[in-house]
């Protein structure tokens, strides 16, 4: 069964991170755990590129934001946004500890970044303090899919 893990810093994430390499890890989705880190990686790094992405004023205004607002309130991103119905997922296995390391780098460049972010392509633009929440939401959302194994 889904974990449902609950991040308010990058550093609860780093501690789940932490608990999780003290041993061999199972993951209950489709994804294997070095595809859940590399996800993870990809997407912390992907908001310090710069990137805008086109939206409509609807979205960029108000659906982004009321989107952002939501995610707030609960404390955490939905877990299955994004996922394509349907579409299967190949399981790809991989250095999950080199992935882990990568993470953890990542972690570390986004919170010493002062450049331009990037906008989130669902919400929005996102200022520094936002980009961090959601980042610990989705590090809660797929970590809640691994879990060590005794």
């Amino acid at each position: 069964m889904r974990r449902e893990l609950r991040f308010k810093t990058l550093n609860d994430a780093r501690r789940e991170l932490e608990l999780l390499s003290q041993g061999s890890v199972q993951t209950l989705g489709e994804w294997s755990y070095f595809q859940i880190l590399t996800h993870l990686a990809k997407a912390t790094e992907g908001s310090t590129k710069g990137k805008t992405w086109e939206m409509s004023w609807w979205k960029r205004h108000v659906q982004g934001p009321v989107f952002y607002l939501a995610c707030a309130w609960r404390g955490a991103v939905p877990a299955g946004i994004g996922k394509k119905t349907g579409v299967p997922v190949e399981r790809v296995e991989g250095d999950e500890k080199a992935a882990l390391t990568q993470l953890l780098k990542v972690l570390d460049d986004f919170e010493k970044f002062e450049g331009k972010l990037s906008e989130h392509p669902r919400m929005g633009p996102l200022n520094k303090k936002q980009w961090t929440r959601f980042h610990a939401w989705h590090l809660a959302n797929h970590l809640g899919n691994a879990q060590r194994t005794p």
